[in-house]
């Protein structure tokens, strides 16, 4: 009786110890990606940064409606925060089917003179969601393959900054081909893929498998996604990192652990509502990386990033 007891106590201890302190990983974050408009009170959400306890955000502005719309505010809090904010080109939403010249040239001059170091993402493919935008075709699209990315990319070969390429895989047997060519003819160009596409791990495995200067992001890859006004779209798209219970699902931990040098915690927050929540957001990333080795943990949490971003946390 006595030495079944022993156990039993130990265990309670074990427990309550383990309750009171915080096992998980607490090193720097760096969130990978995350957009901003008028709409959200830029001082404030930097703020949220801060108390959510990440060192470091990659930021775009978004250009609803006109080009370089937000640019000007931005590079103020880019300045107001120089050891916070890491400043791509912005977000331009009012191109359809292939890149435009102006936003090309404001692109590549952003680069050269305001010292953006990323290309935000760019809008390819984008199905309509059911609290957005709704449009005739049912989607944004841009054909990666058209003139206008071949300009733009062959004029950011020598620049050495990462651009973003957003694109979902609803359209698989479309867009893959599409952009494994993009990919495969700019190979000293590094592409960021946000939200891994939305990608089944066998997706993703291929993507990251065939092209070894693609990265993607995390953000709303940890639960369900869901808001797609075509339920046909939102029926071929992968399954979330975490399960119900916040479990890290076996199939993804596969993926992490092979492409680490290439997975990078982001959140996207863009609207105001994803903002007001950011720190439950950073939360649930908390979740999963508290189950992955730590050296992974670190790579996926911030090296990656600065690596790939050149710039360290300090």
């Amino acid at each position: 009786m006595y030495r079944s007891f022993i156990p039993k106590l130990f265990s309670v201890s074990i427990l309550l110890f383990a309750t009171s302190y915080s096992w998980g990983y607490d090193g720097y974050l760096f969130d990978a990606m995350a957009q901003i408009d008028e709409r959200m009170d830029m001082n404030e959400a930097m703020r949220k940064v801060q108390k959510a306890g990440v060192d470091k955000i990659a930021l775009f502005a978004r250009s609803r409606e006109y080009l370089r719309e937000n640019e000007d505010e931005l590079i103020q809090l880019r300045d107001n925060y120089p050891s916070l904010v890491v400043l791509g080109v912005p977000k331009y939403f009012l191109m359809r089917d292939d890149l435009d010249n102006d936003y090309i040239e404001a692109t590549i001059n952003g680069i050269l003179k305001k010292e953006y170091l990323f290309v935000g993402e760019i809008l390819y493919t984008h199905g309509d969601k059911s609290h957005g935008e709704q449009t005739d075709r049912g989607e944004r699209y841009i054909d990666p393959l058209n003139k206008g990315t071949e300009k733009l990319l062959s004029r950011l070969e020598k620049a050495n900054v990462p651009v973003m390429t957003h694109w979902e895989v609803y359209a698989w047997n479309r867009d893959w081909p599409r952009f494994s060519q993009v990919y495969s003819s700019h190979p000293k160009i590094k592409f960021i893929i946000p939200h891994m596409a939305f990608g089944s791990p066998e997706q993703v495995d291929l993507i990251l498998s065939r092209h070894p200067n693609v990265y993607m992001t995390l953000s709303k890859k940890l639960k369900k996604t869901g808001g797609y006004s075509d339920s046909s779209k939102q029926s071929k798209l992968g399954s979330s990192i975490l399960d119900d219970n916040k479990v890290l699902r076996d199939e993804w931990e596969s993926i992490l652990v092979k492409y680490q040098d290439r997975i990078l915690f982001a959140t996207d927050a863009h609207k105001p509502h994803r903002w007001k929540k950011y720190h439950k957001v950073v939360k649930r990333y908390h979740k999963l990386v508290d189950q992955l080795p730590e050296k992974v943990a670190k790579k996926i949490s911030y090296l990656n990033a600065e690596a790939l971003y050149g710039v360290e946390l300090k």
